[in-house]
């Protein structure tokens, strides 16, 4: 069986969920995320692998989303006019650090 990673980052909460075939929730982390992002995203992955006896290589996707105004907007051009304010919302590093390591993983899984 074959099982989702979903990584969320909405404002400052940082949530990985593992979820099942028809997307129910099997497992989750959530944490405050203190500008650490970039430390805790894989460990807390690795973690709740560990727990449920899973491996990279049992995980069929890895999916994103966060509240970023540079994630929702990065569809189209963004112009310095853009009003792209990131009042209590997930920062462009956060972005990037999520988005990046969803790409990451879901190329790694790939190649099992």
């Amino acid at each position: 069986m074959k099982f989702k990673l979903k990584i969320k980052i909405i404002g400052n909460k940082a949530s990985v969920f593992l979820l099942d075939k028809e997307r129910n929730i099997i497992s989750k982390s959530v944490w405050t995320d203190e500008r650490n992002l970039s430390e805790k995203l894989l460990k807390k992955i690795d973690l709740m692998l560990g727990k449920n006896k899973l491996a990279i290589k049992d995980i069929e996707k890895v999916d994103f989303e966060c509240d970023s105004p540079y994630f929702e907007s990065r569809g189209g051009n963004i112009s310095l006019e853009d009003d792209l304010s990131s009042k209590n919302k997930c920062g462009f590093t956060s972005w990037q650090i999520g988005e990046i390591t969803a790409k990451v993983l879901n190329l790694a899984s790939k190649s099992f």
